[in-house]
């Protein structure tokens, strides 16, 4: 069973490159309203013009996830720009890949507090509102290495772990008030993630895969939803 985006509100952060812009490419032609989250003003912008012309009611946010203050501000802007609430993708990400010895204590700090802070405090902006309406979906974008470590990735992969962990326990505490929460775990996907191993980038994923994929998700309706997805590519890593 499928229920329908059209007027739904959803906001996307990471939106103005990559998975973030497919998605918000792909839900436009659901009618879907959408709130475009990024830090790249003029790329955010672009974002927002190709979503109007396919006929979405869309707006645009540039947004740090990293300032938590700022995220405070945000969800009240939304609420008062379109009243409510309904899907949040947590999409924002940063990555680094190199020798554990290599990563540099502020390349930790950027990584934890994009990919996971990030991600929790715009968690709990939103949560309030859901629970009051007692309905919601949070889509939270982990990785393949949020569920297995390589040699190189143990920075990004401790984010995406701590990804898998908050989804986890929001599942079960949030399942009472109707919200959905679900991870979302691609494989190789094109990226220009610093030091991405060469050997992921044997026929990745496309930024487009992975948005069906997240509409596919929020579109899910019924007594059941999908709690965690897998996409891996057909032929490669």
């Amino acid at each position: 069973m499928y229920r329908p985006l059209a007027d739904r509100v959803v906001i996307i952060t990471g939106a103005s490159r990559g998975i973030g812009r497919a998605t918000a490419k792909e839900l436009a032609r659901t009618k879907a309203r959408l709130v475009l989250v990024g830090r790249d003003t003029q790329a955010l912008d672009a974002v927002v013009q190709e979503t109007r012309r396919l006929g979405a009611e869309s707006y645009a946010y540039p947004l740090d996830v990293r300032n938590f203050e700022a995220i405070r501000v945000f969800s009240q802007w939304v609420l008062k720009t379109c009243g409510t609430i309904d899907v949040l993708i947590n999409n924002a990400a940063v990555g680094k890949y190199g020798r554990f010895l290599d990563l540099t204590m502020d390349d930790w700090d950027n990584m934890v507090s994009t990919n996971l802070l990030g991600l929790v405090a715009l968690t709990q902006a939103v949560l309030p509102t859901m629970i009051q309406n007692r309905s919601g979906h949070i889509v939270n974008i982990s990785s393949i290495q949020g569920k297995r470590a390589t040699a190189t990735s143990s920075a990004y992969s401790a984010t995406k772990f701590g990804v898998m962990a908050v989804t986890e326990s929001l599942q079960r505490e949030m399942r009472q008030y109707g919200i959905r929460v679900t991870a979302l775990c691609p494989g190789s996907v094109e990226t220009d993630f610093d030091g991405f191993p060469g050997s992921e980038k044997i026929n990745p994923l496309t930024p487009d895969d992975v948005a069906l994929a997240i509409r596919d998700v929020v579109e899910t309706d019924g007594r059941a939803y999908v709690m965690e997805t897998v996409l891996m590519p057909v032929w490669g890593p």
